[in-house]
């Protein structure tokens, strides 16, 4: 016996297994044919020559597991899928196991869509949550930290939240290259308002509420909105024309505006000012145009550098 081909097989049986009308086949005939096919078989269905005569086709290729053991296809050369999917030498690592660096055209096209491209080109289409998590040009959360640069978002409830400024940030406007590092130089209230005829507020900001101090001409007390001040030491801009009417520049009268009195705590009660005009015959008069600004620091902000005193 020995290992032979499929067509060396096929001549041997063709010659040796004739038609036995002479009775010429012996058992060695039979047997060593036999034999020749067993040991050949192997090597016939290894060969993969079986595109063109016997392909495995109507059925799928399965290697069954036999009681719990074996069954698997072993490709030591790789995989071939000729209908376009090219060659596979090593085993698919599944996606745990894929290195997202080592895929193909990570540079091409926009395919991450729930991601902001590096380059821009694509706007966002929805809010974008950072949490407590800071905003500036490095994004380095340890530079960050130390150096206290860029914006902040704090939430303080379900509905508010704050924009906090790292205190090495300044905003700078191009239109004029100005500067803004804090918002102590921003008036924090201010009232317009006409008392020639009873109180008629124009305009306001941050004023919670106007009145006659005890029903007296020229006398009036302006309270502001909680939080807006933290102390009683801010600085008021005052003004009024002490006239009743106001139709031109000439309507108006030498006068005082005193604002002396500052009272509350945001405590136990608002705070709010005394806000009289006194005109130059010393009378107190109810005028047409009233203006108050007012400039002082908010609860918790600090005074920042005090200024020399020389006395």
């Amino acid at each position: 016996m020995s290992i032979k081909s499929q067509n060396e097989i096929r001549a041997n049986i063709q010659s040796e297994l004739a038609d036995n009308n002479a009775g010429a086949i012996s058992a060695y005939d039979v047997r060593h044919n036999m034999e020749d096919m067993i040991d050949s078989i192997n090597q016939i269905v290894a060969s993969g020559d079986f595109d063109a005569e016997t392909p495995f086709t109507g059925s799928n290729v399965r290697a069954k597991i036999n009681d719990g053991d074996y069954g698997m296809f072993i490709a030591e050369s790789g995989i071939n899928f000729p209908n376009g999917g090219g060659s596979q030498f090593v085993p698919y690592p599944g996606p745990a196991n894929i290195n997202h660096n080592t895929l193909g055209n990570l540079t091409v096209g926009d395919p991450h869509t729930q991601y902001l491209p590096l380059a821009g080109g694509r706007i966002m289409s929805d809010n974008l949550g950072l949490g407590s998590n800071w905003i500036n040009s490095s994004g380095n959360a340890g530079i960050v930290s130390s150096d206290n640069r860029g914006l902040q978002f704090q939430a303080l409830s379900s509905t508010k939240e704050n924009i906090r400024v790292g205190s090495e940030t300044k905003f700078i406007f191009d239109t004029d290259n100005s500067q803004l590092a804090t918002s102590k130089g921003v008036a924090k209230a201010w009232i317009n308002f006409d008392a020639s005829d009873g109180i008629t507020v124009r305009d306001s900001y941050n004023i919670k509420q106007i009145e006659k101090v005890e029903s007296s001409v020229g006398k009036y007390k302006i309270t502001f909105v909680s939080g807006v001040l933290g102390n009683n030491n801010y600085v008021v801009m005052a003004g009024s024309n002490a006239r009743s009417d106001n139709d031109n520049g000439e309507d108006f009268g030498i006068n005082s505006v005193g604002v002396v009195k500052r009272l509350g705590d945001d405590t136990s009660t608002l705070r709010s000012l005394t806000f009289y005009v006194l005109n130059d015959a010393g009378q107190y008069v109810d005028a047409a145009v009233n203006d108050v600004v007012i400039f002082g620091r908010e609860a918790g902000s600090s005074s920042g550098v005090q200024p020399i005193v020389i006395n």
